[in-house]
Formats: C-alpha cells, structure tokens, sequence
C-alpha cells in the first residue's frame, strides 16, 4: 500500500519504519528539512519538506494515488485540518493522532462529523497500559486479545524459580494451567519454542492464557500479585491526566508530583480527590517525604527520559512498589532491559503498532484481516489475532496436516471459538469465525493465509 505520514517526530520517524518493514511505500511530510534528510538516511521514505495541510504540497506527495494518509505532527488541530484536506481531494483512508484530553471524550464525534477514518490516541493507550500493569504488579507486560478473553504476558526466571529446567511439555502438567509458552528470550535471543525446549535461569517467557488461568499459574508459582492501591506519579503531563482519571475511578489513592505551579493548579482542579504536590519529581529526598518508601506504585512519567529512568532506579532500590515509567527515545529499550526495571511503556512503539494494525486490516485478505497486533521482545516478535474465514487451505483441517504447511518460526498459539479459548493439539481444527492468535518472527502478515509457506 501507499502511505503518506504528515510529521517527522520521534513518532513519525518511528511509524515510517514499522510501515516500510511491513513493505508498504512511505511518503513522509514536515516542515523540519533537517529532520527528513535524517530520516531519510535511515528509512527508504520519500521526504517533502512542507505543511501537512497545505493543498500544495498534497498534490506534489501525489495525495490521489495514496490509499492511507496519516497526520501525526505534534499539533492536535493541523492533524485535523490535514486529514479532512486529505479527505477532500483524495479517497485515501485518513488517521489523525489526536492527545489532548479535552478531545478526548470527543473522539468519535469528531471522527464523525470530519469524515476520519480512524483517531489515535497513543497517550491514553499508554496510560491504559500503565493502568493495566498496576491491576497486576507481578507482570512486566500484558496485553489483551479477543475482546479481553485471551491475554499474552511475561515472566522472568530466576534462579530459584518453580519452573526452572522443566520442559514446556512438562509445564501445563506440573503448573495444572491450561496455558502456553509462546515466546522465549535468552540472552539477546528470540525463540520461538517447541515442546521439548527447557527453559533457564534468566530466560523471558512469554504466555498465553485467560485471566482466570494466569491467576492459576500465579497461584502455582506463588506469586503474590494484590493490585496496587496507592501510587505516586512525578509529571502532570498528558498521559499523567488520563492515567489519573483512570486510577482515581478504581478508588486508589493518587499522589501527583509537579514541579510548574500552573500546571499543578490546573490538576487539582481537574482532579479534586487527589493530593497534587508542588515539587521536584527527581529529588529523591523529596520522594521519600512523600511516601515513596511505602507507596504501592510508582509512575515517572516526566518529559525526560533520563529522569525516568534514574528516579524509577531510585525506586527500585528504597522500595517494593511496582515500577513502571514511560519512556519516549525507543532507543534506549537496550538500556531498560539492563536496568531490570519492573515496566517500561514506549508511546511511539504503541502508536506505531495501532496504525500498522489498522494499515493491515485494510489488506482484504481471504483468510481473514489483522484484529489485533502486538510486537513483543523488542519488536523481533510478532503476535497477532485474525478472525478466520472461509479459506479452504486453512479452515476445517487438523492442526497435525497444517502445521507442516506453517512458515518456519511460527506457532498457532490459540483459538477462540465462541467464547472457549483453545491451546491446540494436532487433533484441533480453525472453523470459519473462530478468533486465531499467532505468534511469528515474520513482520508484515496481513491475513490469515500468510501464515503458509
């Protein structure tokens, strides 16, 4: 497909590689020539230097011969006006990412009433992750599938660890979990296992499971997994709102630390239940005072990642609390693997796999579009929900002929037929409508049928 992306940020740049890996075309639009030329070092992207929403420069990025048109420049309002540009002088499907909470309870009136084919909020999403990994500490990631009745989550092995020298095939048995090790990294390494792999000290497991089984596990493994109820967040920015707004719904307690004045003037208005502290989120003696030695959670979410990282560090040493920080440079993913911080949460990474997901499901595949897309394990591995059609190559055939037609470094991990969530055997079979999550080292699948050698 034809893509053009209005905005050369961190973002930007970052959905321009997703895209271009997937094998789609890239144009790239923005005001910064510096910016382009760097990008246009790195990616294979046309760059045009010029406004998103000037009706000039969509006619030299050739806007009518594009099938998606993606505005993503830091302002909420010319990613608006581009894409309805874009929607009246083209048939290009139109994606605005749009932050600002004020818009937020808006999303689909705007969508609407401007003739938007999609408004991403990667923000909020970011918050909701946050939000999600606080309902169960225990998780340095989880993620959801088949409208939340599957999940994918990892584990870290320790050396001391139940299931440390078992084989998978030996896990389901001795965890009495009907669950399924998909993914494995050991150092640097990406595997996607089989059933006589054994897993080792240091290894990063990730699992496929419902909730009520997860819980199951954790019960085995004797985990201790209370959500949290008290957290302290550092930063009153965007994602700090929305993931507030969520907390304080749950009825924890929330303790916002902002170092400009207005701003905290701002949130306590917005936010009257919680306590919003007027100080500097990065001097630890400062944290301490307020709580940080006790706190269930804590969240830096400022506009430096250096501080995230050093105050979430912090965090680690003084305290037990569920760490979790929102990191902007998708570089330095290496370095918080180093660190062993509980959580880290990259805005770019999610914004750049909603709009891939959503740029694949435009692909009418046979055998079924992308539902969902999740990268894992620094984007080397890819996991992905399909609703299955009518596909005579890949409907109503055991499981134990297909998996032989199956590209290498594959794995069908579950099925989804009517609510049953399914680890399947040899004797399984895909039925048309069942949901199918798999799990590959191949990027760009756009349909179920891919999957095929």
């Amino acid at each position: 497909m034809n893509a053009v992306i209005v905005g050369c940020g961190k973002v930007g740049t970052e959905l321009a590689k997703t895209l271009v890996n997937d094998g789609h075309d890239v144009t790239v639009i923005d005001n910064d020539e510096k910016a382009l030329e760097q990008a246009a070092e790195a990616i294979d992207i046309l760059p045009i230097c010029g406004n998103g929403a000037d009706i000039n420069t969509l006619k030299e990025a050739d806007l009518k011969s594009k099938d998606i048109f993606i505005a993503v420049s830091p302002s909420d309002e010319l990613n608006l006006l581009s894409c309805v540009i874009a929607g009246s002088i083209s048939t290009a499907k139109t994606i605005a990412r749009v932050r600002n909470p004020l818009y937020s309870k808006e999303t689909e009136f705007l969508k609407n009433k401007l003739g938007l084919s999609k408004i991403i909020n990667p923000e909020h999403a970011a918050a909701l992750e946050i939000y999600k990994l606080l309902q169960y500490p225990a998780l340095t990631r989880m993620d959801s599938f088949a409208n939340g009745k599957v999940v994918i989550f990892t584990v870290h092995i320790t050396s001391e660890h139940p299931l440390l020298g078992k084989s998978l095939q030996e896990v389901r048995g001795i965890t009495g979990s009907n669950i399924l090790v998909c993914a494995v990294e050991r150092k640097g390494e990406v595997i996607i296992p089989s059933g006589n792999f054994v897993i080792e000290d240091d290894d990063a497991i990730s699992i496929v499971s419902t909730l009520d089984e997860m819980k199951n596990l954790f019960r085995f493994l004797k985990v201790k997994n209370k959500a949290a109820q008290s957290c302290i967040i550092t930063g009153g920015g965007t994602i700090a709102h929305y993931l507030t707004d969520m907390l304080l719904k749950k009825g924890m307690h929330v303790r916002i630390v902002e170092i400009n004045e207005d701003k905290c003037q701002k949130l306590s208005e917005v936010f009257p239940e919680a306590e919003v502290i007027h100080g500097d989120g990065t001097d630890k003696a400062f944290l301490m005072k307020q709580g940080l030695g006790k706190v269930d959670a804590f969240v830096p979410l400022t506009g430096i990642d250096e501080e995230n990282i050093i105050t979430a560090t912090f965090a680690k040493n003084v305290s037990d609390a569920k760490v979790i920080t929102k990191i902007s440079r998708t570089d330095l993913n290496d370095v918080m693997d180093e660190l062993h911080i509980d959580s880290a949460v990259f805005p770019k990474f999610i914004c750049a796999d909603i709009i891939a997901q959503y740029v694949r499901a435009q692909s009418n595949g046979v055998g079924g579009n992308v539902e969902t897309l999740y990268r894992y394990l620094d984007n080397r591995i890819e996991i992905l929900e399909f609703k299955a059609k009518d596909d005579k190559d890949i409907v109503n055939i055991p499981l134990a002929l297909l998996g032989v037609r199956l590209k290498d470094n594959m794995i069908i991990a579950c099925i989804v037929r009517d609510g049953s969530f399914i680890i399947p055997s040899g004797k399984n079979m895909i039925k048309e409508n069942d949901s199918v999550i798999i799990v590959t080292t191949h990027h760009g699948i756009s349909a179920l049928h891919g999957i095929l050698k």
